[in-house]
């Protein structure tokens, strides 16, 4: 009687095991199934600040968005970082839809949201705030732009542009007026050495926009003052590049335009090329030239 109690014991103990064994099986399963097995976000943040993405590509996600229903930003946002933010250019991608589109949901889940978030709020909050663009459509056939990120400055020193210029066709100073592209205050307005008379406005959402290179301001445009979409702040120029205020016809007449936004990306200052913010909200009709 006494072996076969032991048996029965033995038996159910190794049952008990056998138990516990599946039981902890499926708890690591689990576990592994609910690791953050997200992507690390390692990007430079050179790379976010020239967005060396072409306009043709910016419009083609603007109408993806559209089409989808995705919110550019967020789809903007995602795209950029499978491209770690274009360390190299990006040009118009015709397989887009094919293969970053349709794998949209896909893509997404690679990424961990906290870290996505920081790069998704600079976006965000840019598009957010930009409803216009800083020239006035009917003045569509007297100025012409390109991405001119990155380009060699060498006035107080070798440095690379940080900004997008806007170039007067004419190049005849204080006959195209420059609007607000945003709401915000001014916050600085006056000389400076490199940028002339300029104008800086803050947004609400704590991004600062730079304006360069004015001929005159627009009468009542004075610090703290608050301003509206849309608004005159003055008037193309080429003043800048000299100690003495009003110095005025060192470059060719043009509106050159910085954006430094408000972001948990960096705890230096950042600036983001505008470009590809310009293009978005840019209205002109097809035969427009821009460079």
């Amino acid at each position: 009687m006494k072996k076969r109690k032991i048996k029965k014991y033995g038996n159910f103990k190794l049952f008990k095991l056998k138990v516990f064994a599946v039981i902890l099986a499926v708890l690591l399963w689990f576990v592994y199934l609910h690791l953050d097995m997200n992507e690390n976000i390692n990007v430079e943040i050179e790379n976010v600040s020239a967005l060396k993405i072409s306009s043709d590509l910016v419009l083609e996600i603007n109408n993806f968005s559209e089409k989808y229903g995705i919110q550019f930003s967020e789809l903007f946002t995602y795209y950029s970082l499978e491209n770690n933010f274009f360390e190299n250019k990006v040009e118009a991608d015709d397989k887009i839809e094919q293969n970053f589109i349709m794998n949209y949901d896909k893509i997404k889940s690679k990424y961990n949201f906290n870290e996505v978030k920081k790069y998704y709020d600079l976006i965000n909050n840019i598009c957010n705030d930009i409803k216009l663009f800083p020239i006035d459509s009917k003045y569509a056939k007297e100025y012409i732009y390109g991405d001119s990120w990155g380009g060699e400055r060498t006035y107080g020193g070798k440095r690379i542009h940080k900004g997008c210029d806007i170039m007067d066709r004419e190049n005849i100073r204080g006959r195209i007026p420059v609007v607000s592209m945003t709401d915000g205050k001014i916050h600085n307005i006056g000389w400076n050495e490199q940028g002339g008379y300029r104008i800086g406005v803050i947004s609400e959402n704590g991004n600062y926009y730079y304006y360069a290179h004015f001929d005159k301001y627009e009468k009542g445009i004075k610090e703290g003052k608050s301003v509206k979409v849309g608004d005159v702040l003055g008037y193309m120029g080429d003043s800048g590049y000299g100690k003495e205020e009003g110095t005025k016809g060192k470059f060719p007449v043009h509106l050159h335009i910085g954006i430094c936004p408000n972001s948990e990306l960096s705890d230096e200052e950042l600036w983001i090329n505008p470009y590809p913010f310009l293009r978005l909200v840019e209205k002109i009709d097809d035969d427009t030239e821009t460079e």
